[in-house]
């Protein structure tokens, strides 16, 4: 759920994908953030719930930034190694600290606050997991009840690997160890634990769910892609991959979609559809990336639109801000309209325009005085 811009690289100008992986801002990484969040804000808004299947489903969403960190991160901190020979594990912590954490911290402020004038009562146990970024553990172990933090687990797992993968790839780099084999080692070993825990009844849906150690391979695979897309070999694979099959990408959206309305038989969850969708999702991230950076077509237009641009900026606040708002605003508007799809709507313009003014005119500003190169 990051926005942050990565560095420009020094790979060679020469594809679409190279030049687009070059610029300070990757076209279509916004629409797929945006993409995302929305497909969580309709799982979690309860508008659209009914007997069918959930096509659009919050958990895929989750997935989707979760394979887009990994890939981002990752990127940014091979591109830093290929210039300056390390990784500044310093700088690294600094930038994520400004980027997640004063909006995180006044949000928790804000719903507490919130809940005390109101004589609600407090999840003293999660809010005090959550402002060391454990909630994802606590949730695991103790369940899981709705409040106005009980979606920040994933927030929770993605600092924790924020912590841990950096230290990891510095050490697998100066072991000079293949990148590739060794994040697919690791990705194998995830699969068969996770699938083993569920099938063998060794953890809680609630503990799998969240844990990192379970959830981990949606962020390396985004690692892996990273990795993968420094060959110019692969990314030409790309290119004539999608020039190719230009219904690829549909094609890959469709099987996220239809494999997350099978969500609710946990052996397939857990053992099937948690390998199938983040492969999925890596496998659309440099086709989409290329479609963005064609910039013919209305596809490319719509991705690349500035409406697009700025939900996939504010998509973090959008995110975090949505279980304390959402749900109460739509309700009402939703009365007031007559209509539950008019009243989401609304609900959730207005949801993203207060992201994206916290984004422009709090988050921005801190993040600039904490880290200015960022």
């Amino acid at each position: 759920m990051d926005g942050s811009k990565p560095v420009t690289t020094n790979i060679e100008q020469t594809g679409s994908l190279t030049r687009a992986l070059a610029t300070s801002r990757i076209p279509g990484l916004d629409f797929l953030r945006a993409l995302a969040v929305f497909a969580v804000l309709v799982d979690h808004s309860g508008a659209f719930t009914g007997d069918g299947p959930n096509l659009f489903n919050g958990a895929t969403g989750v997935q989707m930034f979760f394979v887009l960190s990994g890939f981002l991160i990752t990127w940014m901190l091979l591109d830093e190694t290929q210039r300056k020979g390390r990784i500044d594990l310093r700088a690294f912590y600094l930038r994520r600290f400004a980027r997640l954490m004063p909006v995180f911290y006044a949000y928790v402020l804000v719903g507490t606050g919130m809940l005390l004038l109101a004589h609600k009562v407090v999840p003293w146990g999660a809010l005090a997991a959550s402002l060391v970024y454990g909630l994802n553990y606590y949730q695991g172990l103790n369940g899981a009840p709705t409040h106005f933090l009980s979606h920040c687990w994933s927030l929770a797992v993605e600092e924790q690997f924020y912590f841990i993968w950096p230290l990891t790839l510095a050490f697998l780099l100066r072991a000079g160890v293949r990148l590739d084999k060794s994040i697919v080692i690791l990705l194998l070993c995830v699969w068969v634990y996770r699938a083993g825990a569920q099938l063998l009844g060794l953890a809680s849906d609630e503990y799998i769910y969240r844990a990192l150690e379970m959830r981990a391979d949606h962020l390396l695979i985004g690692c892996l892609l990273a990795v993968l897309l420094k060959q110019a070999s692969v990314r030409s694979w790309f290119e004539r991959i999608q020039a190719k099959y230009p219904w690829l990408l549909l094609v890959l959206f469709a099987v996220l979609s239809i494999s997350g309305s099978f969500d609710g038989n946990l052996n397939y969850r857990y053992s099937v559809g948690y390998i199938i969708e983040p492969i999925a999702t890596t496998l659309l991230l440099p086709l989409l990336i290329i479609c963005a950076q064609n910039n013919g077509g209305p596809f490319a237009w719509f991705v690349n639109s500035s409406l697009v641009v700025k939900v996939g900026q504010a998509s973090y606040g959008i995110y975090l801000f949505h279980q304390l708002l959402l749900y109460s605003m739509q309700t009402r508007l939703a009365a007031w309209t007559h209509s539950p799809l008019i009243g989401f709507l609304i609900a959730v313009t207005i949801l993203s325009v207060l992201a994206h003014l916290s984004y422009t005119y709090f988050e921005m500003p801190i993040r600039r005085r904490l880290h200015p190169k960022s």
